[in-house]
């Protein structure tokens, strides 16, 4: 039985924006006076007046576009899972080593075990954040490299089959992508692009 579509909204109401905007403020005009060291009034004035300029001037930096197949709405940037975001590093530091270990030992082979190949799914998040986390993560990762997305579809380069394998099975979800998607509160599934040519051109 499929489960149920979990919606999170990242939609932040007009006083939680303004008042994330003035943490802000209050953040950039402390870091102003510890790097100043002037507490005359003048100064304070000044660097008050420049964080509430930088806020102001950076604010449409926080309205991110939405992903169409999820209602293009734009979201604020300060609705970001940060819980989940600092929960999911830890396992993709341990991501990281293992596969670091891994790539040392083909490398230090003298056949090179490799099967480098190109693979294609697609991933949908309500966040445009999300698509970001994935293709990043898989980029750090040794051994995978994001070569594009577009329209919530991947396109990985993986030099072993067992690590594409991995982001993409045929019969379930990625454990990447699966634990990115519960990260942002998108749907348990992964859908397989099927494979074009060689050169990439749709038939």
């Amino acid at each position: 039985m499929a489960e149920p579509k979990k919606v999170i909204s990242f939609r932040l109401p007009l006083g939680a924006d303004l008042k994330y905007s003035l943490l802000l403020t209050l953040f950039l005009f402390a870091f102003w006076v510890v790097l100043s060291g002037r507490l005359e009034a003048r100064y304070l004035i000044i660097g008050f007046l420049t964080a509430l300029g930088v806020t102001v001037i950076t604010r449409p930096f926080s309205v991110l576009p939405r992903d169409s197949a999820a209602g293009g709405t734009p979201v604020s940037v300060w609705g970001l899972p940060w819980l989940r975001l600092l929960a999911f590093l830890p396992w993709l530091f341990w991501e990281l080593v293992k596969s670091s270990i891994s790539m040392a030992w083909v490398v230090l082979q003298p056949k090179m075990p490799i099967d480098p190949q190109v693979i294609r799914f697609e991933k949908h998040f309500p966040h445009p954040v999300g698509y970001l986390v994935l293709a990043n993560a898989i980029t750090l990762t040794p051994g995978t490299l994001t070569v594009d997305v577009q329209d919530g579809r991947f396109t990985v380069h993986c030099v072993q089959k067992a690590t594409a394998e991995s982001l993409a099975p045929a019969e379930r979800e990625g454990e990447m992508p699966r634990r990115v998607g519960l990260v942002f509160g998108a749907a348990r599934q992964v859908d397989l692009v099927p494979e074009d040519d060689d050169n990439g051109e749709e038939q």
